[in-house]
Parts: structure tokens; C-alpha cells; sequence
């Protein structure tokens, strides 16, 4: 999952040219027909087979390569990669909470490697209204027989993949577990000593959080009681304004950076911040490291932001600190506007696009057909009776902290992968190793993934708009957007509802009632392909 606290797809990248398509052959290496030209043993050669079987490939560096690993570019894992799939792949780390404004400098200055790979289709489709990627379906359709084959038994992921009728970026179906994404932890012990219960309505939630700071949980009244980690996938959810989103309202398409429902987000944060329930510097807390090292101490009593991905070992480390404590999960609650759940993935993962000035497409179809086939499964579980054993058909963890050194950050090389058939949640209690502390997480993380997936989240339809216009204003008026809601937030001296009307007009200036109607043609185009 993205950090949506940008709100724009990224920094605009510099005016590109698509240049020649990359399928296409020189005359001295046609025939007359303008077909691939026999060679001399009579047998149609592939210009590409002369050249290096090589790929770069975009990395997201989270900082969780262990120094004795090596470096996400060189590791045990890159080294086995190379030997089991035949291609040289280079990666290109970019730092996970600025990938796209990375991307976009690495873009403009010529630099970007062969495969780009984002969560965002926004994104993906930014780089295509930009030529900046290619269209990939001849190079499926000649060279692959795996993903070839993966797309035609999940047809339902081809409208994903697609931009003006061609499939741009390849994706793959997530597991249950990846699909419900954020999500709340509340300590129940500390609602046991305030003798509250888990809030089920925003009024309860701050009832409950002015508690547990009037009471002095966190160690003193002055102290903030809520941690957020990294994304505000969930605030945003709650009250159907997911910047990813475009919203039906009234029949009209409005972004979600417009809705009437803003007032009511920006007020929440603006209620968390100056009550101090939250820690003053949490919007610069780079990937949250203060407010979750809080939490992992047992300083705060409330955590919004993920239902496990990322904070297994914050989590287990509060379970270590404070053998007390109890965290639980806290379903999505209702706000006046209506109860709209948390933030939940699409069915597709990440997706996968070509440079359109890739040298050798055949060897990023081989690498991406080997991936998905079988490469997905060891970088995503590591060596058998190495790293796990097999219980009952499911990798099994060995060693916990072995596991986490050796293979976790493994998973993010694995950009297809086939896991999703036959994922249960109650899988993760067989796979998790066996201590004691494992297996507790292991069974939390469970009851979190069910508490997220009861509440649905309100998604309109299954993937929104990327169009030139849209882009081009959101790149434009994006900064100046973050910089006015911040100001409602962090300073106060214009309230959620001027800072909405604020925001209006600087859309309309830019020319969003265009923008609008492009949107608006979009969908009545494309809601046929609803489901």
C-alpha cells in the first residue's frame, strides 16, 4: 500500500517523445513483407536473441536488507535469482515512501530501468498518457506462454491491465490478506481500565481517546495516545475520500479530493492534533518511526494505519515489552456521513510496465514468465528445511527471527506471483513459527484481517479515470492542495470547511470543470465494464 499522504500521483515529469516502437525491426532485418527475414539455415531469427538476455527492474528499498545481507541490489537473493532464471536482472531501489517522484527523476533524466512497477494504476496511468511505457500485448502474445496463459484464467484483471485498449501493466490477483490492507489496533487492556468499550461511532472513538489520555495510560496527561503508521488509508476510508478514489455522487463524478465528506476528515485530524492525542510531528514522522516505537513500548492505545502488513515485529514487540498487553482489533466505525470501512485493495497487485526504450522486451517476458511460474514461491518463503517446512501443504516458518533476517524482504523481488488460488487467513497460523509469540501474532493478524473485510469499503467502481487532463491538474494544483489541507490541520486558523472551498477553487482555476466532464464521459464509456 502507497502512503496517501501525497496527494498527487507525483512530480510532473519532463515532456517525452514515445520514439520508435520497440517491436518494430530494421529494413536490413526484414523482409519485403516487413516479417523477421530467414536466416541462412532458413530459420526466422529474433533480433532480440542477439542481445544480452538483461533487465533492470524498479526495487522499493524499505530498509529491511540486514547489513550482512548485503544491499537490495546485491544479496542472496539476487545472486540465486540470476542463476535460476536465466536473465541478468539489475534492481533499482527507489525509497518506498517517494518511489514516484524517484521514478519521475529517473524517468525524466533518461535513466528509469526496463521494468517500472507501482501499487498505483493512477500511476501507471500517468506513464502512459506521458509515452513514457509501452504496450505489451505482441510481446505476451509471442514470448510468454505462462502469463499468457495466467491472464486468459482471470479475465476479470485484463480491464486492470488495460489503457486505450491495449494491456500497458501486468498484475497479478492478491491473497485475502493483502486485500485488507489497513486497518485499527486498540488496547483492550486500556479500555478495561477505563471501563469503556471498543468505539463503534466517531463520537465513542474520541470519548475513548479523551479517556485514555485524561487517565494518564500513555504515562502522563500530556503525552499523545494514538499512533498512526504511515498511510491514512484509514481516516480517509472511513469517510469515502480516498485520494485514489473517484466518488458517484448523485450520479455525477466527483474526485475524492472534493466531496462534501472532506470536511469531516480534515476535522478528524484536526481533533487528534490539537487535543495532542496524537504525536505533533506525525506528518513529518518519517514512516512513522516515533509514533511505532511508541506503540511497541506501550506508550499509545490506539493504532491506526494497517492490519499487519509492515508491523509484525512492532507488534510483537509490544507484546514483549508489556506482557500485559492486549491488542485487538478495532472495526471501522461509523462517522455522521455513514459507515464506509477502511481502505481495501483491488483484486490486482502491483502493476507491471515496460520503458517503451527497453532494449530487450523477449528477456523481460522470460524473466516475468519464470516469476510467476515458479520463482515467486522461494523468494516469497524461502529454502525448504532451511526456512520452512511444509505442514499440511503450507510453508511452515522454521526459525522467526531467522525468516526475518534471511527471506522477508525477499517478497518484494517476487513483482507476479500465483498465491492467491489457494490462500485461507487461517493459513497464517500454520505458516508462522511455532513459539509462543509467533503464534499469537500469527492468530491476531488473522481476527485483524476478518475485522477489516467485515466493513466494506466504498469503491464505485472497480478502477477510476487516468486521463491527460485529470493528470495534468492534479500535478499542477497538488502541492498547493496538501499545503492547504496541512494548514486546517496543523495550524487551525481556517476551518475544514474554508479549507474545502479553498481547495474548490483552486480545481476550478485549474481547470477542473473539464476535468469534470472528461471524467464524466469516461465512466458512461467504461460502466458497462462494472461490475
Amino acid at each position: 500500500m502507497k502512503r496517501t499522504k501525497r496527494w498527487v500521483l507525483g512530480s510532473t515529469i519532463l515532456a517525452m517523445t514515445l520514439g520508435a516502437a520497440l517491436t518494430g525491426c530494421a529494413k536490413t532485418e526484414e523482409g519485403a513483407s516487413g516479417s523477421p527475414a530467414p536466416s541462412a539455415s532458413g530459420k526466422v531469427e529474433d533480433k532480440y536473441d542477439k542481445l544480452p538476455k538483461a533487465v533492470s527492474v524498479t526495487m522499493y528499498d524499505r530498509g529491511a536488507v540486514a547489513a550482512e545481507e548485503g544491499s537490495y541490489e546485491q544479496n542472496r537473493w539476487t545472486k540465486w535469482i540470476q542463476e535460476q532464471s536465466g536473465v541478468q536482472v539489475k534492481y533499482v531501489p527507489v525509497p518506498r515512501n517517494q518511489a514516484q517522484d524517484k521514478l519521475n527523476t529517473l524517468i525524466a533524466s533518461g535513466e528509469a530501468p526496463d521494468l517500472i512497477w507501482d501499487f498505483d494504476r493512477n500511476y501507471i496511468g500517468t506513464l502512459v498518457t506521458q509515452g513514457v511505457i509501452q504496450p505489451i500485448d505482441d510481446y505476451i502474445e509471442k514470448y510468454s506462454t505462462v502469463l499468457k496463459k495466467y491472464i486468459n484464467e482471470n479475465p476479470d484483471l485484463k480491464p486492470l491491465m488495460t489503457f486505450d485498449g491495449k494491456i500497458y501493466g501486468i498484475t497479478t490477483k492478491r491473497p485475502l490478506n493483502n486485500l485488507a490492507n489497513a486497518g485499527m489496533w486498540i488496547r483492550q487492556d486500556w479500555l478495561d481500565k477505563v471501563g469503556m468499550k471498543a468505539p463503534t461511532t466517531e463520537e465513542e472513538f474520541f470519548a475513548v481517546t479523551k479517556a485514555f489520555k485524561e487517565k494518564g495510560l500513555s504515562g502522563n496527561t500530556n503525552a499523545p495516545v494514538v499512533s498512526m503508521y504511515v498511510w491514512p488509508n484509514v481516516i480517509s476510508g472511513l469517510y469515502a475520500t480516498h485520494s485514489t478514489q473517484w466518488y458517484l455522487e448523485g450520479g455525477k463524478m466527483t474526485n475524492a479530493r472534493f466531496v462534501d465528506r472532506n470536511v469531516g476528515a480534515i476535522s478528524f485530524e484536526r481533533k487528534l492534533y490539537e487535543n495532542g492525542y496524537i504525536d505533533k510531528e506525525y506528518l513529518t514522522d518519517k514512516n512513522s518511526q516515533k509514533m511505532m516505537t511508541d506503540w511497541a513500548q506501550g506508550k499509545s492505545g490506539i493504532l491506526i494505519g494497517t492490519v499487519g502488513n509492515g508491523i509484525d515485529s512492532y507488534m510483537k514487540d509490544l507484546m514483549k515489552n508489556v506482557p500485559d498487553a492486549n491488542p485487538v482489533p478495532l472495526a471501522a466505525f461509523s462517522t455522521k456521513y455513514g459507515k464506509f470501512g477502511v481502505y481495501q485493495e483491488t483484486d490486482a497487485n502491483i502493476f507491471v510496465a515496460f520503458n517503451k526504450d527497453m532494449k530487450n522486451p523477449k528477456a523481460a517476458i522470460q524473466y516475468l514468465d519464470w516469476l510467476l511460474d515458479k520463482g515467486w514461491y522461494a523468494l516469497k518463503n524461502g529454502v525448504e528445511n532451511t526456512h520452512y517446512k511444509l505442514v499440511s501443504g503450507v510453508p511452515q516458518v522454521i526459525d522467526a527471527d531467522k525468516f526475518k533476517k534471511e527471506v522477508a524482504y525477499a517478497s518484494e523481488y517476487a513483482i507476479v506471483k500465483d498465491d492467491a488460488k489457494t490462500f485461507k487467513p487461517e493459513d497464517l497460523i500454520i505458516k508462522a513459527a511455532q513459539d509462543p509469540l509467533s503464534q499469537r501474532w500469527a492468530k491476531l493478524n488473522v481476527q485483524a484481517i476478518t475485522t477489516a473485510l467485515s466493513v466494506p469499503f466504498r469503491r464505485d467502481m472497480p478502477y477510476v479515470p487516468s486521463l491527460p487532463e485529470i493528470n495534468n491538474v492534479f500535478a499542477s494544483i497538488g502541492p498547493k492542495l496538501d499545503e492547504i489541507r496541512t494548514r486546517a490541520i496543523i495550524k487551525g486558523d481556517i476551518t475544514p470547511e474554508q479549507a474545502l472551498d479553498m481547495m474548490r477553487k483552486e480545481y476550478k482555476s485549474a481547470g477542473g470543470d473539464k476535468t469534470d466532464q472528461g471524467a464524466q464521459e469516461w465512466y458512461e464509456k467504461n460502466k458497462k465494464n462494472f461490475k
